[in-house]
């Protein structure tokens, strides 16, 4: 049988006295004598009474809680984002709440509803990659809810953000492999419906276009992100008359299948072909050869979208729109020299 929480009426009947002594005491509230208060607590700790922060936050206005909803959190990208998420709200006096949808839609919608019911303050969020209707969180634009997108923002969607930008990295990279000799350069990358992933093969276009070097449809996966699909991409690569001499991956376990499959047949990174990923995980630094990858400073983004929900938390007033950018920065390693 489950347990029954304590509430203040446990404590209440412990001491003889009224719920509303004890909710004050509890409260650090003037009227209560400090002994009075002692004692509160005490009980309160012998007993382990949790407050109901949903229940506070009905009273309130506020349960001092605000959600996270991520495609999926098994990533150091979001990990880290994580990080930074939390030392912001815990500066603010708040909790923080993390759901994650594995990429589905459906999910997200779920994670919507259940954060909402929650009555938490405010929902920082990263779309999924089957994101297109956005009718769940326009729902809360109507309400006037404190929103925030960061990294994964929808396009034409009118909310708060904060994201690095994706072009002029994804340009910066290619620029870079152009620059080390590569002319037949390959982008395994995701598809056009998320932002970020056209973002990245918009920059890798314009790169080859201003370089005078032809897009080239075989050179090109735009549903690519996974370890196995490297590989398997880098396989197909390979059989074609001219293979590419450089690859810009859009995902670092891309980037990550490229180099296993160079490993076993024996194809030499950088001297037969240049990588370059996107993202920084921490594996590229480690595997040999090393992985050249864009540093997307996640924590950084994620603090700053969070910092922006603090004050459309904190104010009546409805700000408007920001759009905020973290600077990128492409690390050059050894698959790229």
């Amino acid at each position: 049988m489950k347990k029954k929480a304590v509430t203040i009426y446990d404590i209440a009947q412990r001491l003889n006295l009224s719920p509303s002594t004890i909710s004050r005491g509890l409260r650090d509230d003037a009227r209560i004598n400090a002994d009075t208060k002692a004692l509160i607590a005490e009980v309160a700790a012998e007993l382990n009474y949790q407050p109901n922060r949903v229940a506070a936050g009905l009273r309130g206005g506020s349960t001092k809680t605000i959600g996270l909803i991520v495609p999926r959190i098994n990533t150091d990208f979001f990990a880290n984002a994580v990080t930074g998420i939390e030392q912001v709200a815990r500066r603010h006096g708040f909790q923080l709440i993390i759901t994650q949808c594995n990429e589905q839609v459906a999910a997200e919608r779920e994670n919507v509803a259940a954060l909402t019911a929650a009555r938490v303050d405010g929902i920082l969020a990263s779309v999924t990659i089957e994101t297109k209707n956005l009718e769940h969180f326009a729902a809360l634009q109507q309400k006037q809810f404190p929103l925030v997108f960061f990294d994964r923002a929808p396009s034409d969607f009118p909310a708060h953000r904060v994201t690095i930008d994706d072009e002029a990295s994804s340009y910066a990279a290619t620029r870079h492999l152009i620059e080390k000799g590569a002319r037949r350069i390959a982008h395994l990358g995701g598809p056009d419906n998320s932002t970020i992933y056209a973002g990245r093969y918009r920059g890798y276009v314009r790169a080859l276009q201003e370089a005078g070097l032809e897009v080239r449809e075989e050179y090109i996966d735009r549903n690519c992100l996974e370890e196995s699909a490297g590989y398997a991409a880098m396989d197909r690569l390979r059989q074609l008359p001219r293979p590419p001499d450089a690859i810009f991956t859009a995902s670092d376990w891309t980037g990550l299948g490229v180099v296993l499959y160079c490993k076993e047949r024996g194809i030499s990174i950088p001297d037969e072909l240049r990588l370059v990923g996107f993202s920084n995980e921490p594996f590229t630094r480690i595997i040999e050869p090393t992985i050249s990858s864009v540093e997307q400073f996640s924590e950084r983004m994620a603090a700053a979208a969070a910092e922006l929900l603090f004050e459309q938390i904190n104010t009546k007033e409805v700000l408007p729109l920001r759009r905020l950018t973290i600077e990128a920065e492409l690390q050059v390693r050894t698959s790229s020299k």
